[in-house]
């Protein structure tokens, strides 16, 4: 089955249309990423940022998955269904579905590469299942809308397959399109751009020069066109947004620490994401194969850690790099809790962070589960810590 994936690829296909189907209430997909894209579908594509203009929550990400999406907005203008609601969230779902299984599959070679050889059929077959199925990937991407994290976490992937091999300019130009896909993906840079290191500062420099020529290359032309949106949406916005639910700095409403978490929980972000991968990288072996993509958990782990707005779709990246970590690490004696401690608990997270972001909780419960969340995230991510730590060479235990 594994071998010929074109039997399997329809039917999941065809599901993610049908879910489309469904009658949802509108979300991300249809606030904002349909606006942008109907503006280049008018034959305006350098202006998709003015669709949400000077919107106090605009289009926040950059545009490499409007591109797709335009695509299949012009097949849906064709075929005179591009008013309705229904067909656009089914066409567009089931198009980004084939970047879930991009993603999978270069998920399972990076799982491969950690063991050191093929998976036998039943982890490859438990692989897939979980990184094409589970409720993280569906709740975001079907119950938010948020089709550029499969793009993204895609062309992260990739970037890291560069990485290992050393060639530095395509990881680089990979990475950059993956934080044209989704822009809290800069965070990532830390734990790529120190394993990249280990090859030399030379292969950093070459890694992050290729970053920010593609990045300028791509946003440039947005930026001359359209200034004020563009800067807006991607750059400032975010500082005037308000401590919200789901986020541990909830706690801070009515204190004069409110301000300074509604401006600055970036810095404590970058704080932990950079005190966790310098750790990682301090242990021996530094950065390899499989303790790169604890790195990558805990860094979009300490994103939804101590973001001042907690919600549910932040849970996708460190399911899918911790399941890397943890399958691609997992050995028998290593037992079955860290085989899936990982896919499980951030699929928890996703599903509490749902209710805390109801409107109808009260502040007191709010509170609760913002603190909840924070302690539960840090509790997982000191475990997968202490175990990518600890079991530097399980590949080489595992051949």
């Amino acid at each position: 089955m594994l071998r010929r994936p074109i039997g399997w690829v329809i039917p999941y296909v065809m599901l993610w249309y049908l879910v489309g189907l469904l009658p949802f209430q509108p979300t991300d997909l249809d606030i904002f990423f349909w606006p942008s894209a109907k503006m280049a579908i008018a034959g305006q594509p350098l202006m998709v940022y003015a669709a949400n203009g000077q919107d106090a929550y605009p289009n926040a990400n950059g545009p490499v998955s409007l591109l797709p999406l335009t695509l299949a907005g012009l097949l849906l203008q064709a075929a005179g269904q591009l008013d309705s609601l229904p067909q656009r969230r089914a066409v567009a779902l089931a198009v980004f579905s084939l970047f879930v299984l991009l993603m999978a599959r270069e998920a399972v070679a990076a799982i491969e590469r950690i063991r050191g050889g093929p998976l036998p059929t039943y982890m490859k077959l438990l692989a897939y299942a979980v990184l094409t199925l589970g409720t993280p990937i569906w709740q975001s991407v079907a119950g938010y809308g948020h089709i550029e994290q499969p793009i993204e976490i895609w062309l992260v992937l990739v970037a890291v397959r560069y990485i290992q091999t050393e060639k530095m300019m395509p990881a680089g130009i990979a990475f950059g399109l993956a934080v044209l896909s989704r822009s809290s993906a800069v965070l990532l840079s830390i734990p790529l751009g120190l394993a990249a290191l280990r090859a030399g500062p030379a292969r950093t420099i070459r890694l992050f020069a290729a970053t920010a020529a593609i990045g300028l290359a791509v946003l440039l032309p947005f930026v001359v066109a359209d200034s004020s949106d563009v800067i807006h949406s991607l750059f400032t916005y975010r500082g005037g947004l308000v401590v919200g639910a789901g986020s541990v700095w909830s706690l801070t409403h009515g204190t004069s620490l409110e301000q300074v978490a509604q401006h600055w929980d970036i810095a404590a972000i970058v704080a932990v994401v950079l005190a966790s991968s310098l750790w990682l990288a301090s242990r021996p072996g530094g950065l390899d194969q499989g303790r790169l993509f604890a790195g990558l958990t805990l860094a979009s782990a300490g994103f939804a850690m101590l973001a001042k707005t907690v919600w549910p779709y932040y849970f996708f990246e460190p399911y899918v790099f911790g399941t890397v970590w943890a399958i691609g690490s997992w050995h028998p004696a290593s037992g079955l809790i860290k085989l899936g401690l990982p896919a499980l608990a951030f699929s928890v997270f996703g599903l509490v962070a749902e209710i805390g972001s109801d409107p109808i909780l009260t502040p007191i419960q709010v509170q609760i589960e913002g603190a909840g969340m924070f302690a539960m995230l840090g509790l997982t991510a000191v475990w997968i810590a202490w175990n990518a730590a600890a079991h530097a060479a399980v590949q080489e235990a595992w051949k």
